[in-house]
């Protein structure tokens, strides 16, 4: 009898922080979604590190030209595995649960907002041959560094999201079972 009451408040609890339409939603959650995002997650993690050393560049007496083009086309390369990546997204919304497919458009407008303002930063770069200081180039690496950190927390939360609904799920069936 302890054993249901605990399973019971357990359920009462995450339910209690679920959005309201993870309860009403009509498609069960889709597995390849999650894949998808765990298969983002080392891309966005090289595009952290190259932000921030991109960012580190923007002081005064910081590498040249050269360098920041360097770190610029290694982001830009990432950025479109990372645009590949949430195509195949895209791809799953259809057939993801409610709560996949709003997470699915969070993920998918940051990344379209780093792969812009990236552009930006890579446009305003190839502009200025000389030592790039000169706004708003430094606030587009700001940019670039936080727009990338905003989109790796996302995934994170969705993740661990997930993996909370999965086990109130399993605990609703038997909670369910028991009370048969």
């Amino acid at each position: 009898m302890n054993s249901r009451i605990v399973l019971s408040g357990a359920f009462l609890l995450v339910s209690a922080v679920l959005p309201a339409g993870a309860h009403a939603q009509g498609t069960a959650d889709n597995a390849s979604v999650t894949a998808q995002l765990n298969a983002a997650k080392p891309i966005i993690a090289k595009i952290k590190k190259d932000a921030a050393e991109l960012q580190s560049f923007s002081a005064a007496s910081g590498p040249g030209w050269d360098s920041h083009a360097a770190v610029l086309n290694r982001i830009k390369d990432d950025v479109n595995k990372l645009q590949e990546n949430m195509r195949g997204l895209q791809s799953h919304r259809t057939v993801a649960s409610a709560w996949q497919q709003d997470a699915i458009d969070r993920v998918t407008s940051l990344a379209n907002d780093l792969a812009t303002n990236m552009n930006s930063a890579m446009d305003h770069l190839n502009k200025s041959k000389s030592r790039p200081t000169k706004a708003p180039y430094p606030e587009y690496l700001k940019a670039n560094s936080r727009i990338a950190n905003d989109l790796g927390d996302e995934i994170d939360s969705i993740i661990d999201y997930g993996q909370a609904k999965a086990k109130s799920d399993e605990l609703a069936k038997q909670l369910d079972s028991a009370g048969d």
